[in-house]
């Protein structure tokens, strides 16, 4: 009767949440025990020995706090590092051939606005006169004379330029590219830039370059028995060329393989420059991108034959760097950032239409050196132009745009510079290299004819890759050599802290309360607190709580059973 009364209220005890909680803190305990007597941690065995002293086992818990002070330390170092710079531009191990890239395309200007022998008729006061102090004298022209005389004028300066600046045509007079001489008209399209009309070389496609809405406005025709290719710096040149094909690849190195034109600037037909002296503006760029040529252009004198020599400029990038944020990165895939009018991303692209739609908004028009972005908006007139240039001069302060904090660089992005040698085309009477330029007037050569070079110096290039420069698996590398060298951490170490301090004491909590459930006699074999009652010892046999060992072992009450069944078999052995 009293074991029944012990037994149930010590079943009643272990039933309840205050005792499953202490039965939870023992296991706990006797987990923790045993997890520092086996670990591999350093200094940990030695705080779990119960044969050291009070202050050896504090000694060596010290330590092992500092250690792990400084290595939390070095790891946050680490992970800083790794979230400021997490990304690292290189030399790319690999060369590339000319041979695989375009040869750059070519965009030259006439500094000659308009040609004198179609603008000389103008009355003034009519509304060419108007115009043509825009396009000439637009920083002089007096504020309130310059809007009355713009008012009411609806000339549309695309169509004006177009119509009298010099054609390519009469500009271009000798063309060779990769040592074969071409028609120059069959090289050369004509294009409206900010420097007014020029002829254009090795342009991607439009059907390549616009959106199908776009309305361009560009003439871009091919060569007849050239095919147009589409080629975007990131995934290059269609796998199957046909023969003859544009944006067009250089054959190979040095002047004779690269470009030639004799270029005539018509000094006679000079009206107003877009600088302070007559010549060209040359402007070399990526096929895919529409020429900004005021600012960026290289000057070519009159009577000066200039040698270019190309330098690539490749920026690449490896695929891992995806998963970096834009931000972290900085630059984008192409497919990452759709434009409204343009079928390829990069930088420039990006902007021109950034400025297009800050114009839009302010003038309500967009000027016709901008991209369409819209369907359905107007190109800007005579009476915007007052507009339009007060919205580009507020336009230059930083952070006026909001849009262009959007335009990050292309990750695969393909630039060309130039180095300009320039010496005087001759003026005395002997034979030269070039027919077309021995047979000019030694007078009208040096005062018309400039000849430009354009030619490759290395038939290989080395780009700029850019890498993660701490990756997912060198993070893993560095925090695992600081938690090894300080601590003697492995992920083994992280098993057994899980299965010792977490899934061992609560495997063993589980196991108790669904013995208690299903049969509460049984109960007092998984009872952690029958222990503290020897009462229980000469009535029962039960289980020690570690039964997640593949062999557990019996207390003192099935020891004593199993020693009287070995008695009474060595006294029937007697008997007998």
């Amino acid at each position: 009767m009293e074991v029944s009364v012990v037994s149930s209220s010590t079943r009643r005890e272990g039933q309840g949440s205050s005792g499953s909680w202490l039965f939870l803190f023992k296991s706990f305990s006797r987990s923790l025990r045993q997890f520092l007597s086996e670990t591999g941690l350093h200094g940990l065995k030695f705080v779990g020995d119960p044969n050291l002293s009070n202050w050896e086992r504090s000694f060596f818990f010290g330590s092992f706090v500092t250690a792990l002070v400084i290595t939390i330390h070095l790891i946050s170092n680490i992970y800083v590092k790794w979230g400021s710079t997490p990304v690292i531009i290189g030399i790319s191990p690999h060369a590339t051939s000319i041979l695989k890239v375009p040869f750059p395309a070519i965009t030259i200007c006439n500094m000659n606005q308009v040609q004198k022998s179609r603008v000389s008729n103008y009355s003034e006061g009519s509304n060419e006169s108007a115009l043509l102090k825009l396009l000439c004298d637009a920083d002089n022209l007096d504020e309130e004379l310059r809007d009355a005389q713009l008012a009411g004028n609806t000339l549309k300066i695309s169509d004006f330029v177009a119509n009298h600046s010099q054609a390519c045509e009469r500009m271009l007079l000798f063309c060779r590219f990769s040592a074969v001489e071409r028609n120059c008209s069959h090289l050369f399209q004509q294009v409206l830039t900010d420097e007014g009309l020029c002829c254009v070389f090795n342009f991607q496609p439009p059907e390549y370059l616009y959106k199908p809405f776009s309305d361009s406005g560009r003439n871009l025709t091919s060569e007849s028995g050239f095919e147009s290719v589409k080629w975007d710096p990131e995934t290059g040149y269609p796998e199957k060329l046909p023969p003859r094909f544009y944006p067009s690849t250089s054959s190979g190195t040095g002047i004779t393989l690269g470009f030639t034109a004799v270029l005539d600037a018509e000094m006679s037909e000079y009206f107003c420059s877009s600088t302070n002296g007559p010549g060209f503006k040359v402007y070399f760029h990526n096929p895919v991108e529409v020429p900004m040529v005021k600012e960026a252009g290289l000057i070519t004198a009159i009577g000066y034959e200039t040698n270019y020599r190309i330098e690539m400029v490749r920026s690449e990038a490896v695929p891992a760097i995806r998963s970096i944020s834009r931000d972290g990165r900085q630059c984008l895939f192409k497919n990452e950032k759709d434009l409204i009018f343009y079928s390829i991303y990069t930088r420039l692209n990006c902007e021109n239409e950034c400025l297009a739609a800050y114009l839009y908004d302010n003038c309500a028009c967009i000027p016709y050196d901008y991209p369409q972005i819209y369907s359905n908006a107007t190109t800007c007139t005579m009476r915007d132009a007052h507009c339009v240039r007060r919205a580009q001069k507020a336009a230059i302060r930083q952070g006026e745009v909001k849009c262009l904090s959007q335009c990050l660089p292309s990750c695969f992005d393909l630039n060309y510079l130039a180095s300009g040698f320039s010496f005087p085309l001759a003026t005395g009477k002997f034979q030269l290299a070039n027919g077309l330029v021995e047979g000019f007037n030694k007078s009208y050569l040096s005062e018309n004819i400039a000849v430009i070079n354009v030619y490759f110096r290395e038939s290989v290039y080395y780009g700029n890759m850019k890498n993660a420069y701490v990756g997912l698996t060198e993070f893993l590398s560095n925090v695992g050599g600081v938690m090894g060298l300080f601590m003697g951490f492995s992920v083994i170490s992280l098993a057994e802290i899980l299965y010792f301090l977490i899934l061992k004491p609560l495997s063993e909590l589980f196991v108790w309360k669904r013995s208690s459930q299903v049969d509460p006699v049984k109960s007092l074999k998984h009872n952690a607190f029958a222990i503290e009652h020897p009462e229980t010892l000469n009535n029962s046999t039960f289980w020690h709580p570690q039964e997640l060992y593949p062999k557990g072992f019996t207390l003192k009450a099935t020891e004593r059973v199993r020693r009287m069944k070995r008695n009474k078999n060595i006294t029937n052995a007697f008997v007998k």
